[in-house]
């Protein structure tokens, strides 16, 4: 009998969550159950085996809360779950939710890996309630798992022990994923994709001014826009700036916005552009990718070039001059130029995608880094 891994993460699944669900599916000697407060998104990432504090009566909800607030955080769902089932490690998704786990834990004697990702390393870092708590996550868990150097540095610097802390990559389904040779179109048109939640560490602002400084002179590119504000405050005031932005560029009429696609349909539309621009930085609230945004991973294993930043782990993503290009944060100046450069070389796209594929089936293929993930648990277990 397969021993069972409790992957434990607050929502299950957000609409992002694509490489969380690659961890699922292709971990194979191991049986993989989830642990979640919340529901959603199940009929784009399917599991049978999964639990959920939601599913639970109002009344049980708020005993549950009521008990994990009172004991250090640990719900007694998650407990008579895990005990049930024999769990043989739990493996936390996000920083805060190891921290939340780590009572369950030592009550039920089992190995702990959580993983970081991003805001839970560097936004909710910066919080003294936080630093304090990640203190005692670091000293009382088994192991850490970062999805790149950078993230790897950056737990470090938090107080980490660096020999807690293995580089895991991010995987993707790479069997779903087919690539897709961009050319020039017959229609002469080039569509540009921009994928982001509307936040300021996102720099969606900075693409919008490199694509208006160039829509004049190129009359026959176009800007996609996927994404939307959720309801944070923060990001409502940024949704705000970038309409401003569209509006007093005068580049309504070039610029597409979809709004929030769930995964298949973005990944549909992702199929019809050419080029994939992301512009990452460090945010004015002090919020980074921490690692490095799935969807680069994805649209360069789609044949894509891209142009970003060099930030965070990206540049272990995109080889810069080689499968996309590479420009400081906030460098509208560099970031308008090798813009120009992808349009004005329509010749080098196929060129640079198969680069850009190369290195995802090398470093980010969901099944090999679900291998190296069945290592990592079997050693723990």
């Amino acid at each position: 009998m397969k021993k069972i891994i409790a992957h434990s993460v607050h929502s299950y699944l957000f609409r992002t969550g694509s490489w969380i669900y690659s961890q699922l599916k292709n971990v194979k000697i191991f049986h993989s159950i989830v642990i979640a407060t919340k529901k959603q998104n199940l009929d784009v990432f399917p599991w049978d085996d999964a639990w959920f504090m939601s599913d639970l009566s109002a009344l049980n909800r708020f005993f549950q809360r009521e008990y994990a607030r009172r004991t250090g955080f640990y719900y007694p769902f998650s407990y008579r779950i895990l005990k049930k089932r024999g769990a043989a490690l739990i493996h936390s998704h996000f920083g805060n939710r190891g921290y939340f786990d780590l009572k369950l834990k030592e009550k039920l004697n089992l190995p702990q890996v959580t993983m970081f990702y991003g805001h839970d390393a560097s936004m909710m870092a910066i919080e003294e309630k936080w630093k304090k708590r990640y203190r005692q996550l670091f000293a009382r868990c088994d192991l850490f798992l970062a999805e790149g150097c950078c993230m790897k540095k950056t737990l470090v610097e938090l107080g980490c022990n660096p020999e807690k802390i293995t580089v895991q990559r991010l995987g993707v389904d790479l069997e779903k994923i087919a690539f897709i040779p961009r050319k020039f179109s017959d229609t002469g048109k080039i569509r540009i994709l921009v994928a982001n939640t509307f936040r300021d560490k996102k720099g969606i602002t900075y693409c919008l001014e490199a694509f208006a400084n160039l829509a004049l002179k190129y009359k026959n590119i176009e800007l996609s826009i996927i994404g939307d504000a959720g309801k944070s405050q923060r990001e409502v005031e940024y949704k705000k700036k970038v309409l401003k932005l569209i509006q007093d560029r005068n580049i309504g009429s070039r610029v597409n916005l979809s709004g929030f696609l769930d995964y298949p349909a973005f990944i549909e539309e992702a199929k019809k552009h050419d080029i994939f621009l992301s512009h990452s930085i460090h945010g004015s609230d002090g919020e980074t990718e921490g690692g490095a945004p799935v969807t680069l991973i994805e649209m360069s294993a789609y044949g894509m070039p891209v142009l970003s930043t060099l930030h965070c782990d990206i540049p272990e993503v995109i080889i810069d001059n080689k499968s996309g290009f590479l420009v400081p944060e906030k460098d509208v100046d560099a970031l308008t130029d090798r813009l120009e450069f992808i349009i004005t070389h329509p010749e080098k796209w196929e060129e640079m995608g198969r680069a850009g594929r190369q290195h995802i089936e090398k470093e980010y293929d969901g099944k090999k880094q679900a291998q190296k993930l069945e290592k990592i648990y079997a050693d723990l277990i």
